[in-house]
Formats: structure tokens, C-alpha cells, sequence
């Protein structure tokens, strides 16, 4: 039987202020295709489907659009919630997602309650899938506990706690059985890829890798962006976010794991990588040297200028490349001063104290300070007796 695992689209993120969701459509367009291409008998969408916990109806459209289309494939869906999601508003849509084969499971569940699902391959396998979503600190240890203990035995509660959940989830499986474990949590070790939620990947939110059993065939994980495999008894995967969601995330490879399994064999992973979707990409040097690299790059730019500072010298680069360029930073010659020393006012004009900031901040733009000359002489007549 066959596993296709994803996770994290976080559909409604912006970059810098500029709409990605153009590039979530296809590429969940791009996702929908293979799942239909390679005829898989369950998708796996391990947490952070949305950006905010209040998305916008748009990115709502395309979530849900592309949840549909997977169903169309013939698979079955199976979705938990992640810590960007509202699990109580995927959890009220999910009544009417189980109509269409989408499974939902937006809070923890004992495997009675739904959260161990039974399923049937086409080829006939029998499988078993246990859902586990983001669950929050507060969520899994007491008020009073956390009001009493030291900030250490806060970790090592919510680690225990959330080891407790998945023993009993797994508690479930059976050798003859396809056994699946899908979790939306952080576990110690694993390498961020750029864009998490920094304080979901302290050590208060993670959960070693022993904690998920042998008796997993494949462990779905989401929550960090890049894609990897997690030592342990099983095959424990990220699969990673499908499109970069930050300038952080430095790693160019996109994809989608799919999965094949046998009862009572380790899974077999491979990574279909995603073509759809514009990089994100830095660049450094002066406007020439910027001009030669940069070229036709159709990614998203985040351009550092390393030239003194000049008015207009931002939306100069700007009209140069065009709506790609998303982020400009300026670098003077010689870098920026981080510390400044404190500026003797007693007895100085604010214009020499002006030009001695600029001075600092290594701005050689003679615009710049005819320009505060000017608001000078706007104030001062502002307060002359009318």
C-alpha cells in the first residue's frame, strides 16, 4: 500500500506583504497530481495546513480546494491539526470533511474515539492510523504543575506526557496490520528549515525520538520545514514544508514523501520533489556587482546593498529589479556601526548634531540633510506667534 505524507503548506503566509497564494495553489495543484499519478491509497497532512489561526476566506478556498481534490484521487485524506491551525474551527468543519473521505482530528483522541483510524488499501491491506496533533504545553500539564515546578520539570512533563499519548495511540496497532503513527510535534534533534514558530522548538516542546514504537511501520511528522529523517526504532520523517517560507529557510528542495508498506516490513521511503513554487534567494554586493548575479532570477530577492547610504537609495534598487525584490538592506563600506557612543549635545546646533549621526551611520547624502533643514525651519515657523 501506498502513503502520501506533507504537511505544513501554511496557505495565507505572505512574504514581507507580498500574497504566495498563487504559489500555494499550484503547488498543492502539483501535490494533487501526484497523489492521482501514483494511485495512493491514503494522504497524510500532518498539521499547519493555515498560516494564522484566522485565516483569510481566501487561503480557507484554497485549503479546502485542495483537500477535495486529493479525495477525488480515490485516497483517503487524513488531517491533524498543527500549532498555526484553530483546531476548534478544523474541528467544526470536520463532520461535513468526513462526508467527502477527509478524516480530521483536531485535539487529542483515545483510539476509540477516532484517534486510531481503520483503513483498507486497494491491494487489501488492512491499516492502521493513529493521529496525534499539536497538542500546547498548557494543553498537556496541569495549571497547578506548571505554577509549582521548575521550568526543567515543565519539560520533562510535556515530554512524558506526550510520550504517555503516543503509547497509547500505538497500543492499537497489530502485526498484521500497516501501522501508521501521524504527529504534528518537534522532536529533539531535528533540524529547522526556517519560518517555525521559535517558541514551539524549545526543549519544552519536544519529545524524543524512543518515544515512537517499533511497531510503527512509518512515523509522519510535521512542524519543521525542511525535510529529514529522525534516528530511531522506525522510519520516522518530516517531509517539510512544500513551498520556502522564509529567507532563513536556505534549503532549495521541495517535495512529498511517498511511502510503501508491508505489514510486519520497514517502510520504504522516496522523496518526489515539488517544481512549482518561487525560491527565495539573498543576494549581497554593490548595485553593479547586484546587476551581473541577479540577472532574470524570478525567485523572491532579499538584496543587501553594500554602498554608502544615500536618499532613495532602497526604491532605487527597487525600480532596478522590479516587484521581486521584497526586502533591501543597506550595508555602508566598512559595515555598520553597532554601538554608537552617546553625542555631546551642550552647546551644538541640531544640525551639527544631525551631521554627526550621519556621520556614524556612514550616510554621505548631501539630499539628506537639506532635507532635515528643512523640517528645522518648518517647526521653528510652526511655533512663531500667529
Amino acid at each position: 500500500m501506498k502513503l502520501l505524507h506533507t504537511s505544513d503548506w501554511h496557505v495565507g503566509k505572505q512574504i514581507r506583504g507580498n500574497s504566495r497564494i498563487d504559489e500555494h495553489r499550484a503547488v498543492l495543484s502539483e501535490i494533487a497530481v501526484i497523489a492521482e499519478s501514483e494511485q495512493v491509497d491514503i494522504v497524510l497532512v500532518a498539521g499547519d495546513l493555515f498560516d494564522t489561526s484566522a485565516p483569510p476566506p481566501e487561503a480557507e478556498h484554497v485549503v479546502f480546494d485542495a483537500l477535495l481534490r486529493l479525495a477525488s484521487s480515490g485516497a483517503a485524506v487524513a488531517v491533524i491539526s498543527g500549532n498555526h491551525d484553530n483546531a476548534r474551527r478544523l474541528g467544526a468543519v470536520a463532520p461535513l470533511l468526513e462526508r467527502c473521505g477527509i478524516h480530521v482530528v483536531s485535539e487529542p483522541l483515545r483510539p476509540a474515539d477516532g484517534g486510531v483510524r481503520s483503513f483498507t488499501s486497494r491491494d487489501g491491506t488492512p491499516v492502521k492510523l493513529a493521529m496525534l496533533p499539536f497538542v500546547s504545553q498548557r494543553g498537556i500539564v496541569r495549571a497547578e504543575q506548571l505554577m509549582a515546578a521548575a521550568a526543567f520539570e515543565h519539560a520533562q512533563l510535556y515530554s512524558q506526557r506526550l510520550h504517555l499519548l503516543i503509547d497509547m495511540l500505538s497500543r492499537a496497532f497489530s502485526a498484521d496490520t500497516a501501522n501508521v503513527l501521524m504527529a504534528h510535534a518537534f522532536v529533539f534533534g531535528g533540524v529547522t528549515g526556517g519560518g517555525e514558530r521559535a517558541a514551539h522548538l524549545a526543549d519544552e516542546y519536544s519529545v524524543p525520538s524512543p518515544s515512537f514504537p517499533a511497531t510503527a511501520g512509518y512515523v509522519a511528522l510535521g512542524h519543521l520545514h525542511r525535510a529529514q529523517s529522525i534516528a530511531g526504532a522506525t522510519a520516522i520523517h518530516y517531509c517539510g514544508s512544500p513551498l520556502q517560507l522564509d529567507f532563513s529557510d536556505n534549503e532549495l528542495r521541495k517535495q512529498v514523501n511517498l511511502v510503501s508498506m508491508t505489514p510486519g516490513l520497514p517502510a520504504k521511503v522516496s522523496a518526489v520533489p515539488l517544481v512549482t513554487g518561487r525560491p527565495l534567494r539573498s543576494y549581497a554586493g554593490t548595485i553593479d556587482e547586484l546587476r551581473a548575479v541577479v540577472g532574470d532570477d524570478d525567485a523572491w530577492l532579499r538584496l543587501t546593498v553594500r554602498e554608502a547610504h544615500r536618499a532613495g537609495l532602497g526604491d532605487d534598487v527597487r525600480a532596478m529589479f522590479g516587484s521581486r525584490v521584497v526586502e533591501v538592506l543597506i550595508e555602508p563600506p566598512g559595515g555598520r556601526t553597532t554601538q554608537q557612543r552617546p553625542l555631546r549635545r551642550q552647546g551644538r546646533s541640531p544640525q551639527e548634531l544631525f551631521a554627526e549621526f550621519m556621520a556614524e551611520q556612514k550616510v554621505s547624502d548631501r539630499r539628506v540633510g537639506e532635507l532635515f533643514a528643512e523640517l528645522l525651519d518648518a517647526e521653528a515657523e510652526a511655533e512663531l506667534p500667529a
